[in-house]
């Protein structure tokens, strides 16, 4: 099988590292740009194609037009989103790769605080059975774990549901905190007994214990990676003229200026608004720096 991964995206780096060590050889990386420029049919004869660029936009930039990858790849390849896309517009993608002969898959991330702990990846997928069977073995190859959770939009959509819960339990669980901090609880005694009840989650029981408390700002996951997310989210809710809830206020507590941090900012400084005011000796030692060199 030849794989081509298009784009300089990490989750393609990573791929490219995933493949090479499952013993897969003559794996060929190109930019997004090369693959746009190209004007002779060798340079696309692959199997599968590994999108690992960041937007749906940038996906769908490379794959249609006179010179997109639709018109040249060889018949009945295989295209595999990797980003974290639109929901809307990857079904429009996987219907037009559809129609030019090649077949569709989406592999979204799922930011599992367990996974980044670990340095494990978990994918959720779209697309259609045969296609899933066809590619597990590559899947299983350069992934963790993954689920096939539907067809084409559908690994996007549960990947946006999942992002939005991971945002509002970021939310919930620090405003939580803070309130037992007001009662004279500490942060610890909070979290131990949050974890001990039906109000747990991920977030409590990995994100709080591992970054949060003790001040650590290495999750490899910034505020602009959850933010973009949320705005997918939101927008993919307008479009179904689903009513927002508390996804409108999850969105708008993540966004500036109010002691909220950057986008470059690891994501776990999004609890600093509620917890700044909880004395740093009540917290477990911090074991890194708390912010970056240059953030």
């Amino acid at each position: 099988m030849k794989i081509c991964v298009i784009g300089d995206a990490p989750i393609g780096t990573r791929a490219i590292q995933a493949l090479a060590h499952a013993g897969v050889e003559g794996v060929m990386a190109m930019a997004a740009s090369e693959v746009q420029d190209a004007r002779s049919h060798p340079p696309f004869s692959a199997d599968v194609y590994l999108m690992a660029l960041a937007t749906s936009q940038q996906v769908q930039k490379v794959l249609t037009g006179n010179q997109g990858l639709l018109r040249m790849a060889p018949p009945g390849s295989t295209v595999i989103d990797l980003c974290s896309g639109d929901v809307t517009l990857s079904r429009e993608l996987a219907v037009q790769t559809r129609l030019a002969g090649h077949h569709w898959l989406e592999a979204a991330t799922n930011r599992n605080p367990a996974d980044e702990a670990n340095d494990s990846l978990t994918l959720l997928i779209g697309s259609d059975e045969a296609t899933v069977t066809r590619m597990t073995a590559l899947l299983d190859a350069i992934c963790t774990q993954h689920l096939h959770v539907g067809d084409a939009g559908c690994g996007h959509a549960a990947a946006l549901a999942s992002d939005y819960l991971h945002a509002a339990h970021l939310i919930t669980t620090a405003e939580a905190v803070a309130m037992a901090y007001r009662a004279g609880v500490t942060p610890q005694a909070c979290i131990d007994a949050i974890n001990l009840g039906a109000g747990r989650s991920a977030v409590s029981e990995v994100n709080f214990p591992r970054w949060v408390l003790p001040g650590r700002y290495d999750s490899g996951i910034s505020t602009g990676q959850l933010r973009r997310d949320l705005r997918l989210a939101r927008s993919f809710v307008t479009t179904l003229n689903l009513p927002e809830g508390l996804m409108k206020a999850v969105f708008e507590r993540c966004q500036p200026p109010e002691l909220c941090p950057a986008d470059e900012d690891d994501l776990h400084h999004l609890c600093d608004r509620w917890l700044s005011r909880v004395p740093a000796q009540l917290r477990p030692p911090r074991l890194t720096e708390t912010r970056a060199p240059g953030s």
